[in-house]
């Protein structure tokens, strides 16, 4: 693939960032919902499946009086194709598998073992498909509840086409654990429909991509996927620098604009992002971890602070703001203020996690990295590492990436893509 990525602005950060959410969940997602409606965070096609056939066994198993929820059956059928797709690459990573650690060293396991807590991780991929199933009409039900979702006509037919029958494996897997066999049991038919990292059959992607271009709830919905999925189509065939003032013919100027207005938001948020390392990094440093609010502030977290209120101000005069999400304007304003300890202080009482605020005092918190790492004078709100001439600006929704990987897997190019981009991160759990 000729297209690369830059750094995108994340749903849910990874490692200590997993935890900052900065009281801004509701803006996160109504921008990643502007930018790509109602696929949460789905990136490759067998979440999809795996879910599925989760719902499924559940609705089959409760059918014969066992008491099931969809949650931890599709936990649990995760978990399995996890386990066969470690084994199979004799426990190597993939950004497509997860519960490597977890489920090192199982062996010889049931059903019954799949269903129990802490089998597998806390954050399994099924909870970010939910909104997926939904409006790809895999599943119907009365609000966005996973376990009040039943699979449809529609959601049958793709786990058939998965599997290339007529609902035999799903019966297979219904027997298995009905009867508390082994996993040893289950041959390589049934570790090649579940693995993560075995492509979908042809027809089954077909009908994934086909529906990807509908929308039940919403024909604007769809055709905003499909708009975006010929854009970045185009953007890998015809690399060129990137300009938000050349709207392409595919997007119409609502839609570009969401786009546009979303990733001045997440340029923001990363930019705090920055201001709150940096303090956590001096305090981690100083003999005493804790930073007295008036204090002189160090040079390197004034000038992120000053460069946080520069693009506050850009996302609130953007002549786009006339969409301004409320909770990203009331964020923004805070950002902007005159005062540096009152960024300061805002910041960090919407943290709370890694730092937190005691009166004047900003104090370690629960997640505090007390491990001095490396700080640059890399001006806040940049990217970091190198981002390519044509790649797509930093702080779009990573929604865009995921469609494109999901539109890559669907064509079935990702474990190409995946081979030539082996530091390709994916945002774990949709927002």
């Amino acid at each position: 693939m000729s297209m690369m990525w830059g750094l995108l602005g994340p749903e849910q950060l990874g490692g200590e960032r997993r935890t900052r959410t900065l009281d801004l969940g509701a803006a996160v997602r109504e921008y990643n919902e502007r930018a790509v409606p109602g696929m949460g965070g789905v990136w490759y096609a067998k979440q999809l499946l795996l879910a599925m056939l989760g719902i499924a066994l559940a609705q089959k198993l409760r059918e014969r009086q066992v008491n099931v929820s969809n949650i931890t059956v599709a936990n649990a059928i995760e978990a399995l194709g996890c386990y066969f797709a470690l084994k199979h690459n004799q426990g190597q990573g993939d950004s497509r598998v997860r519960g490597s650690e977890k489920l090192r060293g199982k062996a010889d396991f049931d059903f019954q073992a799949l269903c129990k807590p802490g089998f597998y991780v806390s954050q399994p991929m099924r909870m970010g498909t939910g909104q997926a199933l939904l409006t790809l009409g895999l599943v119907r039900a009365q609000g966005e509840r996973f376990n009040a979702f039943m699979c449809t006509a529609f959601g049958y037919e793709f786990i058939n086409a998965c599997c290339g029958d007529d609902g035999a494996q799903l019966e297979l897997l219904l027997q298995w654990a009905q009867k508390g066999r082994s996993v040893n049991q289950l041959k390589a038919p049934t570790a090649a429909v579940l693995s993560p990292l075995q492509l979908l059959p042809a027809q089954a992607r077909a009908l994934l991509s086909r529906r990807l271009n509908t929308d039940l709830a919403s024909a604007r919905g769809g055709l905003q996927r499909a708009a975006i999925r010929r854009w970045v189509q185009a953007r890998d065939a015809h690399p060129a620098v990137f300009d938000w003032g050349a709207r392409p013919n595919d997007i119409d100027v609502e839609h570009w604009n969401d786009l546009h207005y979303g990733a001045l938001f997440f340029q923001v948020q990363d930019a705090a992002y920055q201001v709150l390392d940096g303090l956590e990094q001096y305090m981690a440093a100083s003999s005493r971890p804790q930073f007295r609010l008036g204090e002189s502030i160090p040079e390197l977290i004034s000038t992120r602070i000053g460069h946080l209120r520069e693009l506050a101000r850009l996302f609130l005069d953007n002549p786009l703001a006339q969409r301004t999400d409320a909770v990203a304007a009331r964020f923004c304003l805070d950002c902007s203020a005159p005062e540096e300890s009152h960024v300061l202080a805002s910041l960090v009482s919407r943290d709370g996690r890694v730092l937190r605020l005691q009166g004047t005092q900003v104090l370690p918190g629960s997640a505090f990295q007390f491990e001095v790492l490396a700080v640059t004078d890399q001006p806040a709100g940049e990217p970091q590492g190198q981002v390519a001439e044509n790649a797509l600006p930093a702080w779009i929704s990573p929604r865009v990436e995921r469609l494109y990987q999901l539109d890559l897997d669907l064509q079935g190019q990702l474990d190409i893509w995946l081979a030539q981009t082996p530091s390709a991160a994916v945002a774990e759990v949709s927002l």
